[in-house]
């Protein structure tokens, strides 16, 4: 109950209760868009980009589903806009080669992907955005999207 209060709050300008709401779903969003861009240094610039764009989003949120899936959406969709512009790879810090070693397999596995891959297995598995939905953000068919997802599972080596 408390949080479609603070939601109505932030739809009508509330930045307070928008940071109430945000602050919550954080870490998980946070931990997403790491896996996207690989570099801790970037993902906070895109966090902060993301936050941004949801901030000036939020009126227009109303009645369009969950707060978590709205701030997820506008932030991983802002990360990737913004990996599209970048031409060179991501550099990981130091304390991302830590995070690395430490990773479960699955999540080895996904970093070892390139780019584009990656985005495709977080943006249907971890976003759960349909072919359709991933086609239209990359400008390709439904049908590249289901094969390149397809290729890309068979190729990643995860034990059971």
């Amino acid at each position: 109950m408390y949080q479609f209060y603070l939601l109505a709050q932030a739809e009508k300008g509330n930045a307070e209760a928008f940071w109430i709401l945000a602050e919550h779903y954080l870490p998980v969003i946070f931990n997403e868009v790491w896996l996207l861009s690989g570099s801790t240094a970037e993902t906070k610039r895109m966090m902060e980009q993301g936050l941004l764009a949801a901030w000036s989003k939020i009126r227009t949120m109303a009645n369009r589903g969950a707060f978590q899936n709205f701030l997820s959406r506008t932030i991983v969709e802002t990360a990737f806009s913004r990996l599209r512009k970048h031409k060179t790879p991501l550099i990981p810090g130091p304390q991302d080669d830590e995070i690395i070693k430490e990773a479960s397999t699955p999540v080895q596995a996904i970093l070892q992907l390139n780019r584009l891959e990656r985005c495709l297995v977080i943006l249907r598995y971890l976003e759960n955005l349909t072919l359709q939905e991933i086609a239209v953000l990359l400008g390709k068919r439904e049908e590249q999207v289901s094969e390149a997802l397809a290729r890309i599972l068979s190729s990643l080596e995860i034990p059971e």
